[in-house]
């Protein structure tokens, strides 16, 4: 009886304490390399065409990867923690996109 007049503290979920939290286990890196892999698929299906233009994107595609992935080594070997990560998998995912759309400000429609 005594037992259940007890009150016990409440689990309330904090939102500042998931923050904390990225912040002290650093970047999400299996994020990173799930929107690298789905962005360099995509780059790959929907880029290339059979002109010197498609060539070009291809060719800036892999390169932009390959500044990402400079980018994630340095993350890592500073060890960062902060939320960084997250412009780097927006840009991930959308890059598709947007080096169709700088090839089309850059060279016109093809």
């Amino acid at each position: 009886m005594i037992s259940l007049l007890k009150k016990k503290p409440m689990a309330v979920s904090d939102e500042s304490g998931k923050a904390e939290k990225a912040l002290k286990e650093g970047w999400n890196y299996d994020q990173l390399i799930l929107a690298f892999f789905f962005a360099f698929l995509a780059q790959m299906l929907f880029l290339p065409c059979l002109c010197d233009i498609g060539e070009a994107k291809v060719h800036f595609a892999l390169i932009f990867d390959g500044l990402i992935v400079l980018r994630l080594i340095v993350a890592r070997l500073l060890k960062q923690k902060d939320r960084g990560w997250i412009f780097y998998a927006i840009l991930l995912y959308s890059s598709p996109l947007w080096i169709e759309l700088l090839n089309r400000r850059i060279n016109g429609p093809h």
